[in-house]
């Protein structure tokens, strides 16, 4: 199985990112791919809510910057990992712009290798 963990931590040695270590050991120990992807050191800027993914862009948003990486890695994904702080009752800004980005990498629906999703908040 294929799995891209986001960790929206800012910090590299948290709590978060210790619990990301902790999963991608064991799932690398059943013989599982992880790739790992600390989206705070990425330049993800919001959604624009333009609706060009929609229309012309054909489910491409038209903003180019780092989150072309993530999406690429989201075509071969089976399982996607969101890890993230808890901050002010909510997700840290960064992993929230990524999500908010997906909305183009989704429509018209997500890609079919993607069957699973977690969550993990600290």
């Amino acid at each position: 199985m294929n799995i891209l963990v986001l960790n929206g931590s800012p910090r590299q040695n948290g709590n978060t990112a210790k619990m990301v270590t902790a999963f991608c050991e064991g799932a690398e120990s059943s013989n599982h791919t992880v790739k790992t992807v600390n989206v705070c050191k990425l330049n993800v800027k919001g959604c624009l809510a333009c609706e060009y993914c929609h229309n012309r862009g054909k489910g491409k948003c038209i903003q180019k910057d780092d989150m072309q990486d993530i999406y690429s890695l989201l075509k071969d994904t089976n399982m996607l990992v969101l890890a993230s702080p808890i901050y002010y009752h909510g997700i840290s800004g960064q992993l929230k712009c990524v999500i908010d980005r997906f909305y183009s990498a989704l429509y018209p629906a997500a890609p079919k290798s993607l069957t699973q999703i977690a969550m993990f908040l600290y």
